[in-house]
């Protein structure tokens, strides 16, 4: 017997049927996100194989994500100097710690400077282009200026020249570091003071701290023209856990404030020092920097030429620096000295 067939009653199975377009669409939609998702892994995996552009992009990340509360953790000092002396490890420190340093900031204030924003001088941020060349502080501290070392938890204020302690399990210890000075768990000190001792708990000399001086020069000796000038720069930094000799010439041109200038290729043609460290013995050095043989202290490209011989957790006792500065106006000779 035969079945008879009515074909009237069949709907169309890609037009009429409701469920079959949404089955279409739906097969459609999955085919777009999934093209989507592949191109956003080819994205990712070519980061992942540039080493600059995974540190740019993991940097950004931890911007994005950045909290007082997240900062590099220093549970001895032989582990703290070891950031100073192991790139290696300073390296492995930094990738494997969720936070954002301070050099993410400076990083910021830079493509600033770059983008002539109209409002550049009375943005915030522009209050921390103070901390900028200031080496290896700029990856110790995250962007509000916070370390913990040991048992504490430490506030580096250059702008005031003063460096904040608190212990670490005092309640609310980052908020009080960072809105509360004046209470009664914090301890300030001033910027010169050699902190490191103290915060470890070791025997400390009694042998004087050096303090912080600059040399620089900003008028005629500097300037090419109204727009183009030179940043001559002698300095011993002193920030309480970071001290260090630095000395920087560095191209700029004016735009609505002075900015990068990468056509002046300005220079450090001698540098010559003599440092007393702190109870403990002197060293003295002289030449141009290219025949410098140390770890990597000097830097040049077409902007900037900068010279740091000294980078440490102590403090000194004396220094005696000369540089010989070039770029515009010629060759200019900077001094500082503490006795």
């Amino acid at each position: 017997m035969k079945t008879k067939i009515n074909f009237e009653n069949i709907e169309p199975l890609y037009f009429n049927s409701k469920k079959s377009k949404t089955f279409v669409i739906n097969s459609f939609l999955l085919m777009i996100i999934s093209l989507f998702s592949l191109a956003c892994q080819k994205s990712i995996d070519d980061i992942n194989d540039s080493p600059i552009e995974k540190k740019n992009f993991v940097n950004a990340q931890k911007t994005m994500n950045a909290s007082p509360e997240k900062m590099l953790y220093f549970a001895t000092l032989d582990e703290y100097e070891n950031f100073f002396n192991n790139s290696d490890f300073a390296n492995l420190k930094i990738e494997t710690t969720d936070y954002s340093p301070l050099r993410n900031t400076i990083e910021e204030i830079n493509k600033l400077v770059d983008s002539d924003t109209p409002n550049i001088d009375t943005n915030p941020i522009m209050e921390d282009a103070i901390y900028d060349n200031y080496g290896l502080l700029l990856d110790i501290l995250n962007q509000k200026k916070l370390v913990r070392l040991g048992n504490y938890i430490v506030r580096v204020d250059l702008a005031n020249n003063a460096v904040y302690t608190i212990p670490f399990d005092t309640p609310d210890a980052v908020n009080t570091i960072l809105n509360k000075p004046e209470n009664e768990f914090i301890t300030q000190y001033d910027n010169n003071t050699e902190l490191v001792p103290i915060l470890f708990n070791l025997f400390s000399c009694n042998d004087r701290w050096a303090i912080h001086k600059k040399e620089k020069l900003d008028d005629d000796r500097v300037n090419c023209s109204n727009r183009k000038r030179t940043k001559k720069e002698l300095t011993y930094q002193a920030a309480g856990i970071y001290f260090s000799i630095v000395g920087e010439a560095k191209g700029q041109k004016k735009v609505l404030i002075w900015v990068a200038d990468n056509y002046q290729y300005p220079d450090i043609s001698y540098f010559s020092y003599t440092l007393k460290k702190r109870c403990g013995s002197s060293e003295s050095w002289g030449g141009d920097p290219d025949s410098w043989s140390g770890s990597l202290a000097w830097s040049s490209d077409g902007n900037k030429a900068t010279f740091r011989p000294y980078q440490s957790t102590y403090a000194l006792k004396e220094y005696n620096v000369y540089a010989n500065i070039v770029g515009c106006r010629g060759t200019h000779t900077l001094h500082i000295e503490d006795y």
